[in-house]
């Protein structure tokens, strides 16, 4: 059974043509895992570009506008452990200890019927991060080869919907994604991460000086930079290089 439900969100997903129809998936593999909630959130943070938000959620409405109301994403530790570690979390209300605002977290999202859960850490690339959240108004009451079976499918299904995240939204909030660089565009632009100059470049590749500036302002220009720096460091942040 649960070879089956990977395999026909793996399916599903491949297809899936709108983040609509990841959310239908999201559901429908919390409910056959036990949980009534889940979420996604995707954020961007590469370098030198604004850091960007994109959430998938089936978490309560009134919880997700508390939630960046009161900038619980600062005290979260669910989204702190994930900034740090690859490794998924379990989280129940034993685990949701703390003081101040941390305790006003804990409190409020078990109001909200989020007592317990599990979260997951997936990378796309360098400053493309994702969480995914099941959760439930009840203990999770799993333990052993139950428990990692559980985090077994759930760590999967997270990787799988990351990607299909990536492929169908990450295009729009962050169109530098989907820039392309010519292989002289590239030589050009590593030997300027280098520190060399344009006549330089010039006399290592063989082309002119003119012709190295050329396709500098090309990559400038397709990464939306304001520079040459701020180029190299949206490419290097991009694996472009």
């Amino acid at each position: 059974m649960a070879l089956k439900l990977l395999s026909d969100a793996f399916e599903a997903m491949q297809g899936a043509k709108t983040s609509d129809e990841l959310r239908v998936e999201m559901e429908r593999f919390a409910k056959e895992m036990g949980f009534e909630r889940f979420t996604y959130a995707l954020r961007i943070s590469a370098p030198s570009l604004t850091p960007q938000k994109f959430i998938l959620s089936g978490y309560p409405q009134e919880w997700v506008e508390r939630y960046v109301a009161k900038s619980y994403f600062e005290v979260d530790p669910v989204v702190l452990h994930c900034q740090h570690s690859s490794l998924p979390v379990v989280w129940d209300e034993h685990s949701q200890e703390g003081v101040g605002k941390t305790k006003e977290f804990w409190e409020e999202a078990r109001s909200f019927g989020l007592k317990s859960g599990l979260s997951f850490v997936v990378h796309e690339q360098p400053g493309v991060s994702g969480i995914f959240s099941l959760a439930r108004d009840r203990t999770l009451d799993l333990e052993g080869q139950d428990l990692a079976a559980l985090i077994g499918r759930a760590q999967i299904f997270a990787s799988l919907l990351h990607h299909a995240v990536a492929r169908i939204d990450l295009p729009r909030l962050l169109p530098q994604s989907a820039v392309t660089l010519t292989a002289r565009e590239r030589e050009c632009l590593k030997w300027a991460a280098d520190g060399k100059t344009a006549w330089e470049i010039g006399q290592i590749l063989d082309i002119t000086e003119r012709t190295v500036i050329f396709h500098i302002n090309n990559v400038t220009q397709k990464l939306g930079a304001v520079n040459k720096t701020q180029a190299i460091v949206r490419a290097l942040g991009l694996k472009l290089l």
